[in-house]
């Protein structure tokens, strides 16, 4: 069913008093619905940019709702299922999902930190962040297999809390020549690797491969030269970005920098730094802070110490598991489904990740 301008204004309560801000909840609400009907691009196009300054009032907290909404809006618009391919994205949702991003030094669509990382609420705020406490807040279909995708990635990333910081701690422990530290933040870092990978093996029990490569994996794609119109900064010029993916966390690129694990330079690892730009300020500045901190390794091999050894050795054959079942879920939800050989993010996974895997593997002493 097709609605004029004023019908859908009308209809999300967009008018002089209220603005849009208020409204982007309801349209947010009703995305997965639009996305079915295809009328999200009408209800979108209906939409008026925002006022000069219009995030000077808002929480950072506001913001970042703000950012979700309109990356999740502008993916949906951009990546309509069964629907004309569009190469520009209205100023109503490209405007302040530009100043929104700038704001937290991140590119202007939906990453990965707005997938998964901002994208969660917990049912009881008094439990913790387990699989069956935890739903989302924002889905593009109604699909409880899309909702499960993204809580395994978040119940993943905080399973990786207690590793990030042993890793910090492992770091002081080289610089401090307290090689019994050291041997018990790598444990910790073990046991927090291995809890990551064992979180990731549940993806099957709620998430259908099929569901997941047809139904709302494709939201996440990438824009290919797509304008955003009003955003003066980019002078009408079109942009292309990658799209969401798992390589855009901290995590694994921390624990890589700590260890030591160097990568060999290919176009394919250039790719995967240039994830990191699709990181928050905050989130690459951890992973930079991992890096011109002290290597972990050259100093368990010149200790010479079986025990610091072994501790370091687990640390790195659970972050080789971590890449093994990974690369089996990939190839189970994606190649399998659609004969796919490139992730959302744009890399060439089936040669790419194996590689990424042998490689940690030769780190062991």
């Amino acid at each position: 069913m097709e609605h004029t301008s004023s019908e859908i204004l009308d209809r999300y309560g967009i008018d002089e008093r209220r603005g849009f801000l208020a409204a982007l909840d309801e349209l947010g609400e009703d995305l997965p619905a639009l996305l079915e009907d295809r009328e999200a691009r009408r209800a979108i196009d209906a939409l008026e940019a925002p006022p000069e300054g219009f995030l000077d009032d808002l929480t950072e907290r506001e913001k970042e709702r703000l950012c979700l909404l309109t990356g999740f809006l502008a993916s949906g618009y951009v990546n309509q299922l069964d629907s004309e391919p569009v190469d520009r994205l209205p100023a109503g949702i490209a405007v302040p999902l530009y100043d929104t991003s700038q704001s937290f030094g991140r590119k202007p669509i939906i990453s990965y930190d707005f997938l998964c990382l901002h994208n969660f609420q917990r049912r009881d705020a008094e439990e913790g962040f387990t699989l069956d406490n935890l739903d989302t807040v924002q889905q593009f279909t109604t699909l409880s297999d899309e909702r499960w995708f993204v809580i395994i990635h978040v119940a993943i990333e905080s399973a990786a809390g207690p590793g990030l910081v042993a890793a910090a701690s492992a770091q002081d422990a080289v610089r401090e020549d307290d090689p019994e530290a050291l041997r018990a933040n790598l444990e910790t870092m073990a046991d927090s690797l291995k809890a990551q990978t064992d979180i990731m093996g549940r993806m099957t029990e709620g998430n259908a491969p099929e569901a997941f490569a047809t139904e709302y994996r494709p939201y996440y794609d990438g824009f290919d030269e797509v304008v955003y119109e009003g955003v003066d900064a980019f002078e009408g010029n079109p942009r292309s970005y990658r799209g969401g993916s798992g390589a855009q966390s901290c995590v694994l690129p921390s624990i890589d920098e700590a260890l030591g694990i160097e990568h060999l330079s290919t176009a394919l690892l250039e790719k995967l730094l240039d994830m990191r730009t699709y990181m928050p300020d905050k989130h690459r500045s951890v992973v930079d802070a991992f890096a011109e901190d002290v290597d972990i390794r050259p100093y368990v091999v010149d200790r010479d110490d079986p025990e610091l050894e072994a501790a370091f050795n687990e640390c790195i054959e659970q972050l080789r598991r971590f890449r093994r079942v990974h690369f089996g879920q990939v190839m189970q939800y994606i190649k399998a489904q659609t004969g796919e050989t490139t992730g959302t993010g744009g890399t060439d996974y089936e040669d790419f990740l194996p590689k990424m895997e042998n490689e940690t593997a030769e780190h062991k002493v």
